[in-house]
């Protein structure tokens, strides 16, 4: 279903970027764009949606926060390896 509202709301945006039938055209879309977007089985697929990402947030947050700490760890690792390799000194 929202692949479905996804498509039809691309299909309508790429028609008004698009296409060269004026202001009236424009506008019935548009209208047709609002009532869909107002229409109550729309919405609730909305407020499900917007639960679920807040559902996941924290899960996303705390993936993304290891991700990028071992990304920190493995980039000093590289960074000593390399200044060994290149420091005569310490070998």
């Amino acid at each position: 279903m929202r692949g479905r509202i996804l498509f039809v709301a691309g299909l309508a945006t790429g028609y008004v970027l698009g296409a060269r039938a004026g202001r009236a055209r424009y506008e019935k879309i548009k209208s047709r764009a609002d009532r869909i977007w107002h229409d109550p089985s729309v919405q609730r697929q909305v407020t499900k949606a917007e639960d679920y990402v807040a559902e996941k947030a924290p899960e996303v947050t705390k993936k993304l926060a290891d991700a990028a700490q071992d990304a920190a760890h493995a980039a000093t690792e590289k960074v000593k390896s390399a200044t060994s390799k290149s420091d005569p000194a310490t070998s």
